[in-house]
């Protein structure tokens, strides 16, 4: 038999072993210590983002949100109490910076005026006893005495009136002062207050998240691919309870010699076969090229992903990958068994007229049938 020979297209494939993992594992890490009280799913379920997984005993964190509430309660009820102070000593600050304030001037006032009456009597008097003993009618005597109860009376308005102009802004400030001290006091309480109010908030935000937190959910979803959790089992803020693996998409790692590697590239088609699955292969773009070799295997790790909306691919299960090495565009393309390679030379036979004539070749990309 003979072949007409065209220039064809050939490709040659490498394949390689490799196992299929999920895009996405999250390891369920519980936020709060306890006792295990309720496990809602089992090894292989699939979940959604959000699902209540498991539950902790959750008693004495009810406990210390209940104490949190009594402390922040407490804490507002402290405040009412500083602020009706506050508002108190204010008043007090009004009403002796005011009313008590003027109420002391007025008394050194009615001092005073009652020494000027008192002097301005006497000065009359005096006056009166000058007159009758110019006349003879009074005696030396009662003059002096008059004029030493004038000057007398004249100390008394002078020593007043200082007081009143001393005390008009010495009392003042006092006042001030003393008032002020209630009021600084009472601001101070409502601070202390406020501050025990934040406090309480933050103690009754941390109590009612830890209580919040006895509720593990899912934070993806996918299927529980580990369970080290049962009900009554003690789980630890460190420990992985479980975990989760997102079936919505699978990835295919293997790995590439350095001979292959440059023919490889973000892009680069490839097919998978998972022969637990079908014997149909998948044909996958490339995603990932490691830039550098393993440091021991010296060889390229490639990645490339696979929709897996069914579910029905399964991280672990084995696949082999298949991708172009090396291609050829219009090849002189002829079936492989029709070269033969003896004593050193490559050859085939070529119809000449009716006659087979060997013609030696150089052979390029073999495909195995091609």
């Amino acid at each position: 038999n003979t072949n007409t020979i065209s220039p064809l297209t050939i490709e040659q494939y490498i394949t390689v072993s490799s196992k299929v993992s999920s895009d996405n594992e999250v390891s369920v890490m519980p936020k709060v210590s306890g006792t295990v009280k309720k496990v809602n799913v089992s090894l292989g379920d699939t979940v959604k983002a959000g699902d209540v997984l498991f539950e902790i005993d959750d008693s004495d964190l009810k406990l210390q949100v209940k104490q949190a509430q009594a402390g922040l309660q407490s804490a507002q009820a402290g405040l009412q109490s500083s602020q009706a102070g506050l508002k108190s000593a204010q008043a007090n600050y009004d009403m002796n910076v005011g009313g008590n304030y003027q109420t002391q001037l007025d008394q050194l006032q009615s001092n005073v005026n009652t020494y000027q009456i008192q002097y301005n009597d006497l000065l009359t008097s005096l006056e009166q006893k000058k007159e009758l003993y110019a006349i003879g009618g009074a005696s030396k005597q009662d003059v002096d005495d008059l004029q030493s109860s004038v000057e007398k009376a004249k100390l008394q308005l002078d020593t007043a009136k200082n007081e009143l102009e001393t005390k008009k802004t010495q009392i003042l400030e006092e006042t001030k002062k003393t008032s002020q001290a209630s009021v600084d006091q009472a601001q101070a309480s409502v601070s202390q207050s406020q501050a025990s109010i934040a406090q309480s908030q933050v103690s009754l935000e941390s109590a009612q998240k830890s209580l919040n937190d006895t509720k593990v959910v899912a934070e993806i979803g996918g299927v529980i691919g580990s369970m080290n959790i049962s009900e009554g089992s003690t789980v630890n803020t460190g420990s992985a309870a479980m975990t989760i693996v997102s079936m919505d998409k699978i990835k295919v790692a293997f790995n590439v010699s350095e001979d292959a590697i440059n023919r490889v590239s973000v892009g680069s088609k490839a097919y998978v076969t998972i022969s637990s699955v079908s014997d149909d292969p998948i044909e996958v773009s490339v995603s990932n090229v490691s830039p550098s070799a393993d440091s021991q295997t010296k060889l390229y790790t490639v990645e490339a992903y696979i929709d897996n909306p069914t579910g029905e691919i399964k991280p672990g299960m084995f696949a082999e990958v298949t991708f172009v090495n090396e291609k050829g565009s219009s090849c002189i393309v002829v079936d492989r068994d029709t070269v033969i390679t003896k004593n050193g030379e490559t050859y085939v036979f070529v119809d000449e007229n009716g006659k087979a004539v060997k013609k030696i070749v150089e052979t390029g990309i073999d495909d195995g049938k091609k």
